[in-house]
């Protein structure tokens, strides 16, 4: 039985706004999400392309989409950072991949988050777009595996196109995140 979220979140938008036309609806737009090792990498340069192939291993199973590797455009001496060195590695999920993530994201991960205890007015930026992460990305079960070696975190971007931000906040409700507000 496949969720369709997409469907089932413009059924809502509509009841709720009373737009007559669904292009008026809000919609998300794209969800991104990132890895960081530049930390990883510059505390262990030798294992730099051991760290990126994890990462960009365990981005791949969360995300159904092979990773951009990003490199440094600049040397900073202060964090040991040498230009083009891996420092993160990224993915843009749009449409059905989008859609998948975050259904697996809401029935999954969240409830698996350790003292997780809801998504706070911080994590919404000044337009809207939910921004928040996970200090292991053990939550999700695609990447518990002997294969990892390493603990990384996962920033998640949620990007919401609509008319203003208390309508981009009603679409993280409809689709049942829960916001403490």
């Amino acid at each position: 039985m496949e969720i369709d979220l997409k469907k089932e979140l413009e059924e809502k938008l509509q009841k709720e706004f009373n737009y007559k036309n669904k292009l008026q609806l809000p919609k998300i737009e794209k969800v991104v999400l990132n890895i960081g090792i530049g930390k990883l990498v510059t505390s262990n340069p030798t294992q730099a392309d051991k760290i990126v192939e994890e990462a960009s291993w365990v981005l791949s199973m969360i995300s159904g989409q092979k990773p951009k590797v990003v490199k440094a455009k600049k040397s900073v001496a202060s964090f040991k950072l040498k230009k083009g060195m891996p420092v993160s590695v990224i993915v843009t999920l749009r449409r059905k991949r989008m859609y998948d993530f975050l259904a697996r994201l809401l029935i999954y991960a969240l409830p698996r988050y350790k003292d997780f205890k809801g998504i706070r007015k911080e994590h919404f930026d000044k337009e809207g777009n939910l921004n928040f992460g996970f200090r292991e990305v053990s939550v999700f079960p695609e990447t518990i595996s002997e294969r990892v070696h390493y603990n990384f975190g996962l920033g998640v971007n949620v990007v919401v196109k609509a008319k203003n931000k208390e309508e981009k906040i009603k679409v993280f409700e409809l689709l049942g995140f829960p916001i403490k507000i």
